[in-house]
């Protein structure tokens, strides 16, 4: 059987690939480190790395490995600051992470809901489109992303449905489109749109409904980075463009919205991502409400 010991120390060699330097981080020394690194290969037929110079090298079953590894080294951790957290009152922090839309429209009501509740527990937020949050995901105790959730495999974390959103038009006050009953993807697809960056989660459903609908690519006329920006170009006149119905509250008086056509909705989930264990799950749960 593995000991989980011994995962800990396969990640942090796999992480400073080099055995002095992860003997000195785990405070133990090199021959202690290179004969769990020898135990935890001796379960193995094949060899988990390559040693380079001075330094290792994962083979593609370490490399596979490498995830679960992970995984228990932040298992081991989360527990080591549970009991610290028990035993001497620690200040406890949760760390969240939000895609941009569901940061700036849905989670200060969360936030502020939780402090005037628990005003003892810190919240650090990170923002960033959805693939900057998966990209960051085993660094967080929970996550709350738009669109589709992928790449998260042996990362100890669990994708629920947490909202529905709608992805509704908006237009200049004066646009041919605003006096239009039925708006239609065909409809939209004729004048020149405005769109989030590469990895939103917003601009990923956008361009899935317009493929599978359609079988049409979306060339945007502008790439904006957050939906407060793409709403400013609207009012100026650059283009129309879809977003969350979670923005409607803050519109200026001087832009538009509708849905689309019935047929043409663009119905996605926003996730919450939460993993199976951690220190803070507690909070994470209340926080949820």
């Amino acid at each position: 059987m593995i000991k989980a010991s011994y995962l800990l120390t396969f990640a942090k060699v796999a992480e400073l690939k080099n055995i002095s330097l992860a003997a000195e981080a785990l405070h133990r020394s090199q021959p202690a480190v290179s004969g769990q690194l020898k135990s935890l290969q001796e379960s193995f037929t094949h060899p988990l790395y390559e040693r380079k110079g001075m330094g290792i090298e994962l083979t593609e079953l370490g490399k596979s490995l490498l995830p679960y590894a992970q995984r228990q080294a932040k298992l081991l951790i989360d527990a080591e600051t549970f009991r610290l957290q028990m035993e001497y009152d620690q200040v406890v922090t949760l760390k969240v992470g939000a895609s941009t839309t569901i940061a700036n429209y849905a989670l200060p009501t969360l936030i502020a809901r939780f402090h005037k509740a628990y005003p003892m527990i810190k919240v650090d937020v990170l923002v960033g489109n959805t693939q900057k949050i998966l990209n960051n995901l085993t660094s967080l105790d929970a996550a709350f992303v738009e669109g589709r959730v992928h790449g998260i495999k042996n990362t100890g974390y669990f994708p629920t449905a947490w909202k529905q959103d709608e992805l509704i038009l908006i237009m200049p006050e004066r646009h041919p489109l605003a006096e239009i009953e039925e708006i239609t993807l065909a409809s939209v697809y004729e004048y020149p749109l405005i769109m989030r960056e590469q990895g939103s989660g917003t601009r990923e459903m956008i361009e899935l409904a317009f493929k599978q609908r359609l079988d049409l690519e979306i060339e945007p006329v502008i790439e904006l980075y957050s939906t407060e920006s793409i709403k400013e170009a609207v009012r100026v006149g650059l283009g129309i463009a879809l977003v969350s119905k979670l923005a409607v509250e803050t519109l200026p008086p001087t832009i538009r919205w509708r849905s689309l056509a019935e047929d043409d909705r663009i119905i996605r989930p926003l996730s919450m991502l939460l993993p199976d264990l951690g220190h803070n799950t507690h909070w994470i749960r209340a926080f949820i409400g």
